[in-house]
């Protein structure tokens, strides 16, 4: 199989590390699928998105010319194509408007009570 950039692969998970999922595809070339490239969010337990023997849909980002070596990502992949065996299902959270709206509207409320506090503070 020849790997181009931009093309979505479907990769097999063969080792997990804190910092990165490594792929193996039908050819046996191997990739890196980077912690920053899972997600924009804090991810603090990276099984949580994969772990040995699933399969996922990843997009090739880089390729290494000298040994054919594959950088990953999973964040660039199209909603609608995403693809995980994953045990729990997971896929990348997506964060809407709506679910920062609580914060939105506490915020000005927040910066008043700090400021009023700070200001206690040096009274």
């Amino acid at each position: 199989m020849h790997f181009e950039i931009g093309q979505l692969v479907i990769g097999k998970v063969k080792s997990v590390k804190p910092y990165a999922l490594f792929l193996e595809f039908e050819n046996k070339t191997n990739g890196l699928l980077h912690i920053s490239e899972i997600s924009d969010s804090f991810i603090r337990d990276i099984e949580k998105y994969g772990s040995v023997g699933d399969e996922m849909k990843v997009k090739v980002i880089d390729i290494d010319k000298s040994n054919g070596f594959l950088r990953l990502s999973l964040k660039q992949v199209p909603p609608e194509e995403a693809y995980s065996t994953h045990q729990d299902g997971k896929i990348v959270p997506v964060a809407t408007e709506e679910e920062f709206a609580a914060l939105k509207e506490k915020m000005p409320t927040w910066i008043e009570e700090t400021l009023k506090k700070i200001g206690d503070d040096y009274d």
